[in-house]
């Protein structure tokens, strides 16, 4: 268990600074949001879905569902994609 912690905090600090990250906006019930709390909800709904796909075992899959699951997590905390 703590193997697959380890690995998929290693792979989040990867995608970290590769940036490979979609960009999000505030929706509008939430027009004034600072810059940190969008990157605090980001790194949430990243470190989900590295959670959800650890056993995945083929790597484009693996990031096809990452992905998904980031955006899907970001459009239930109100923001949109841009």
């Amino acid at each position: 268990m703590l193997r697959r912690l380890v690995a998929a905090s290693g792979l989040a600090l990867a995608a970290l600074t590769c940036g490979c990250t979609t960009m999000f906006s505030p929706g509008p019930q939430s027009d004034n949001v600072p810059q940190a709390a969008v990157d605090a909800d980001y790194q949430d709904c990243e470190s989900r879905a590295y959670v959800s796909t650890a056993l995945v075992k083929s790597a484009g899959d693996a990031s096809d569902r990452q992905e998904a699951i980031v955006d899907e997590c970001m459009k239930e905390k109100g923001y949109n994609i841009k």
